[in-house]
C-alpha cells in the first residue's frame, strides 16, 4: 500500500492492536466479575436451586465447549454469542449480549449478528431454568439512540445497552474502565508518533510538509 517496509510492518502492529483492544475490554470485564468457567455444572445447579443471588458472567469460550452451543442449522458453525449475563435474585434472568468496543458498525453484519442471537436466544433460552433476553452493547457510546441509527434501526431500543448500563448490571465502574484504557490510548498515540517519525521517509516528508507551510 505504501511501498515502504517499515511503514508497512508499523501499520501491521496497529492493526493488530485494534483487533485485540476488544479482546482486552472482555478480559478487563471478566478479571472484574464472578465468572462462570462450567456452564454445564452452572445450569445443573440452578436447575436444582442451589445457586447463591448475584451476577455471573459465562464467555463465549465457556458456552462453546459447553452442551448448550448452539449451531448455525445452514452451515452448522457456531453461534455463540461474546457473553452471557446470569442474574440470579428473586427472578432469574439471562441477560444475551454481544459486546462492541466501537460505535461504528458493519449494518450488514450486525443484521446477521441479529439473525444469530435470536437464533441463540430461541434453542438456548428453551433448555435453561431462566427468562432469556438478547442485547447488543456499544462499550464506548452512551446514547442509545446513536447506536439505534448507527445500526440502521436493526435491533430495537430495549435490546440496546449503552457501556454504562453493562456496567450497572455487572456492578462495575464504568468510568474507572474508561480512565484506564485512555491511559493505555495516550501511550499507544506517543508509541505510534514516535515510531513513525523514526522512518526516514516519513520523517522527510512531514519536514518538507512543515517547510511549505
Amino acid at each position: 500500500m505504501f511501498n515502504n517496509t517499515e511503514l508497512g510492518d508499523l501499520i501491521s502492529k496497529i492493526q493488530a492492536t485494534v483487533i485485540s483492544n476488544g479482546n482486552e475490554l472482555e478480559k478487563i470485564i471478566l478479571s472484574q466479575t464472578n465468572t462462570i468457567d462450567n456452564l454445564n455444572e452452572f445450569i445443573d445447579k440452578a436447575e436444582i436451586g442451589v445457586i447463591e443471588n448475584g451476577v455471573f458472567v459465562c464467555p463465549k469460550k465457556i458456552i462453546k465447549a459447553s452442551n448448550y452451543a448452539v449451531k448455525n442449522p445452514i452451515d452448522n458453525k457456531g453461534i455463540e454469542p461474546d457473553l452471557l449475563i446470569f442474574v440470579v435474585e428473586k427472578h432469574r434472568i439471562c441477560k444475551i449480549v454481544e459486546l462492541k468496543d466501537g460505535d461504528i458498525f458493519d449494518t450488514k453484519k450486525a443484521a446477521g449478528e441479529k439473525e444469530h442471537l435470536v437464533t441463540f436466544l430461541k434453542e438456548f433460552g428453551s433448555k435453561i431454568p431462566f427468562r432469556t433476553e438478547l442485547y447488543i452493547c456499544s462499550f464506548n457510546q452512551n446514547d442509545i439512540n446513536a447506536i439505534k441509527t448507527g445500526l440502521k434501526n436493526t435491533f430495537k431500543e430495549e435490546e440496546i445497552l449503552t457501556g454504562r448500563a453493562f456496567c450497572d448490571i455487572l456492578h462495575l465502574d464504568y468510568d474507572s474502565i474508561i480512565k484506564s484504557r485512555l491511559e493505555d490510548a495516550e501511550d499507544n498515540f506517543n508509541y505510534f508518533i514516535e515510531e513513525l517519525v523514526e522512518i526516514e521517509q516519513v520523517r522527510s516528508k512531514i519536514l518538507e510538509i512543515i517547510d511549505k507551510k
